[in-house]
C-alpha cells in the first residue's frame, strides 16, 4: 500500500488544484518504445549481476553458493546441481517477477515521474529536476530505511543517505528513460524489474556469510550496484547535453 501513495498523492492534487487527469503520461506508445520496455525488463537484472560479479571477483572469499539462503531452502548439496537450478529458475524469475509488482511501482511513478518531475520540469532545467525528484524520492523512503529495510536497523542515518544515493541514480535512470519514451510505462517496467530482484537477489543466491549492504552484491551496494552508477552518468550526461528539447510535451 506504502507504494501506492505516491500516485494516490499526485491525483489528490490533481484534483484539489482542478487541474483534472490529463498529461498523466500514461500513454505507452509500444510501437515506437517497445525496445525501451524489453531493455528494461530484461537489461535491468543483468546488470544487478554484473554489479553483483564485480563484488565477488573483488571479494571472492563471499562467493559461497552452496550456502547460500536459496541452496539451503532448496536443499542442494552440489554445486552442478544448484547451478542447473538457478539456469532454470533465474530465467523464469527475470519474466514473471516484475508482473508481480507493477501496479505498486505504477502507484509510486505516477508520483516522481509522472507528476514531480514534470511539474520541477516548469521552473528548473531537466538535470536538475531530474536529481531533485531522485532526491525526494530517496528521502521519502527514510521511515521504512530507518526500521532497517536494505541497510539494516545498525546504522539507520547512514541507510537513509545510502538510499537517497541510491534512488539518485536510479531517477537519473529513470528520467531518461522518462525522456526517451514520454510514457511512465518505461520506469514502471524499470522498477518492477529491480525490485522483482528481492525475491532473487544475489546476496540471497550465492553468499553464506553477513552482508555488508553498504558495499555489496545487491544494487544497494556501492558495488552491487556500480553499473547502475554508470549508466546513471550516462544518462545524466545526454539529460545535461540534450536539455529543454527532450521534454515530453
Amino acid at each position: 500500500m506504502l507504494m501506492l501513495t505516491p500516485g494516490l498523492s499526485a491525483l489528490a492534487a490533481r484534483l484539489i488544484t482542478k487541474e483534472g487527469t490529463k498529461d498523466l503520461f500514461l500513454r505507452p506508445y509500444f510501437r515506437k518504445n517497445g525496445k525501451w520496455y524489453l531493455a528494461a525488463w530484461i537489461l535491468t537484472p543483468l546488470f544487478a549481476f554484473m554489479g553483483a560479479a564485480i563484488y565477488f571477483f573483488i571479494f571472492r572469499e563471499d562467493f559461497q553458493p552452496l550456502s547460500s539462503l536459496c541452496a539451503r531452502e532448496e536443499g542442494i548439496k552440489t554445486t552442478v546441481d544448484y547451478f542447473r537450478y538457478l539456469g532454470t529458475m533465474l530465467p523464469l524469475a527475470v519474466l514473471v517477477n516484475p508482473l508481480m509488482g507493477l501496479v505498486q511501482c505504477l502507484g509510486e511513478e505516477a508520483g516522481w515521474r509522472g507528476y514531480l518531475l514534470p511539474k520541477l520540469l516548469e521552473f528548473m532545467k531537466p538535470w536538475k529536476a531530474v536529481l531533485l525528484t531522485g532526491v525526494i524520492w530517496g528521502i521519502w523512503h527514510a521511515p521504512v530505511i530507518a526500521c532497517g529495510f536494505n541497510y539494516g536497523t545498525a546504522h539507520p542515518i547512514a541507510g537513509i543517505f545510502a538510499m537517497v544515493v541510491f534512488s539518485t541514480v536510479l531517477g537519473c535512470i529513470q528520467g531518461w528513460l522518462f525522456f526517451k519514451t514520454g510514457s511512465i510505462w518505461s520506469c514502471v517496467v524499470f522498477h518492477a524489474a529491480l525490485n522483482g530482484m528481492d525475491l532473487f537477489s544475489p546476496s540471497a543466491l550465492f553468499m553464506g556469510a553477513q552482508v555488508n549492504p553498504f558495499l555489496g552484491p545487491d544494487p544497494t551496494g556501492i558495488l552491487g550496484g556500480i553499473v547502475f552508477a554508470g549508466l546513471a552518468a550516462a544518462a545524466f550526461w545526454d539529460i545535461c547535453r540534450k536539455g529543454s528539447e527532450q521534454i515530453p510535451a
